[in-house]
């Protein structure tokens, strides 16, 4: 009876009490879970749909006992309950689980190259082979003994309690891990390194441990809007991609639509283009970017066809140092490899870009075009908002078609390639935004 409802759980569910690390952490991992649950709303939830169910830290402890219940119920189901920085976990049931007050002996250990005083557990359990020390080293609240059924993960050194326990053979199949551990509030506050590296070994390992498949959103789409050759089908940008891990595929304009966007994960629109009709496809687009799609866009605006886009504004070509884009912001890993002529077509400044469009609240600026005194946003990158953080990215470069660059050198052709994996990179939490 157990193995058949175990058969029909599917996914994971996030639950959070709307604090901003969770949800941050959240949206920086959400290809990797599935639906995100509001803690006042769990009564109207049916929690046995689904394979694991993970209480993220920065939960106030006063609001997750009302829950209690329910909670233990889908562990004592069969279920697959992830808690963390749950000390005040009484709530529980879990025989002869006990919480203990300490933290590690110096706060600042990582500034003084001093080891903090915890290790794996002997043996080593196998989340560690996804999931190094390293990933799981900064401070802790409390820990917890070993009960019988438990399995330690790692520990305080000198036999001074559990940071990280599985607890795998509960009974009717239920699973269990607990941690004292808090990586969501500190990813989500964009402190402390070492947490965002557990969060990106633990939740690929979380899925993998479910039998969970994810694509690794992988298809990049070339939407064809001008049939002069170089721009129809460049001829080297399958090679491109495909050394970067993705399906190309190339479809004309006017097949835009709900079809075209389920078979992509990534839209490249060059800048010749029909923007009356892109502005009746706007619906479809921002879609497919409220579900997670990423959308490339080559553009000089004359009637923006998406309502976060703007004019184009030209700026002054002299002196010709204006049209020399220069590199802002390369957080993103997209330019370090190109050298400092990748804006030249030929040689020439001034084709890639000869201006701007004004980004959207939020949006991250990343190169200059204009006078060094009053630099204009010549390409930015934003996630397109939604209620639950799914929202794709749009790259919007604003000039010509970037096929064309750079022309040469180590890395000839490796702009789009680069865009692609960056969007992709943030899309699995790989990089955060």
């Amino acid at each position: 009876m157990a193995e058949a409802a175990k058969a029909t759980r599917a996914g994971i569910a996030y639950i959070h009490w709307g604090n901003s690390w969770q949800l941050r952490s959240f949206q920086d991992f959400r290809h990797w879970l599935d639906d995100l649950i509001y803690i006042h709303d769990l009564p109207n939830v049916d929690l046995a749909r689904y394979a694991a169910v993970v209480m993220p830290d920065a939960m106030d402890a006063a609001v997750v006992a009302p829950h209690a219940q329910q909670l233990n119920a889908y562990l004592k189901g069969g279920g697959f309950l992830v808690v963390l920085l749950q000390g005040h976990a009484a709530w529980l049931d879990i025989p002869g689980l006990e919480w203990t007050p300490g933290n590690c002996r110096d706060w600042l250990w990582w500034t003084k190259g001093e080891q903090l005083e915890i290790s794996l557990s002997s043996p080593p359990h196998p989340i560690t082979e996804s999931m190094p020390l390293a990933h799981m080293s900064w401070h802790w609240g409390g820990s917890y003994n070993v009960p019988e059924g438990a399995r330690s993960i790692v520990e305080i050194d000198g036999g001074r309690g559990s940071l990280f326990l599985d607890f795998p053979s509960l009974p009717k199949g239920g699973r269990l891990l607990l941690a004292t551990l808090d990586p969501h509030s500190h990813n989500g506050q964009r402190f402390m390194p070492a947490t965002t590296q557990f969060l990106r070994s633990f939740y690929p390992w979380l899925n993998r441990e479910l039998g969970i498949d994810r694509p690794g959103k992988n298809r990049f789409t070339y939407l064809q809007c001008s049939h002069v050759p170089s721009e129809w089908h460049p001829d080297w940008i399958e090679k491109s991609l495909g050394g970067a891990g993705f399906e190309t595929q190339f479809a004309p304009l006017y097949q835009l639509g709900p079809e075209l966007l389920e078979k992509t994960d990534t839209l490249y629109i060059p800048s010749s283009h029909d923007e009356f009709f892109l502005k009746r496809r706007a619906e479809d687009l921002l879609a497919f970017l409220a579900r997670g799609g990423n959308l490339i866009i080559c553009a000089e605006p004359c009637q923006p066809w998406l309502p976060f886009m703007a004019p184009f504004h030209a700026v002054n070509p002299r002196p010709f140092s204006n049209i020399k884009v220069r590199v802002r912001d390369d957080r993103f890993q997209i330019f370090s490899d190109l050298g400092d002529g990748f804006d030249g077509w030929e040689g020439i400044f001034g084709q890639y870009a000869r201006g701007w469009s004004d980004p959207p609240p939020g949006a991250i600026w990343l190169t200059d075009v204009g006078p060094v005194s009053d630099p204009k946003p010549a390409d930015w990158v934003w996630q397109y908002p939604t209620p639950d953080g799914r929202g794709g990215y749009v790259f919007m470069h604003n000039g010509d078609n970037m096929t064309r660059y750079p022309d040469r050198g180590p890395k000839k052709e490796a702009l789009v390639a680069n865009i692609a994996v960056a969007l992709r990179k943030l899309s699995t939490g790989a990089m955060l935004f």
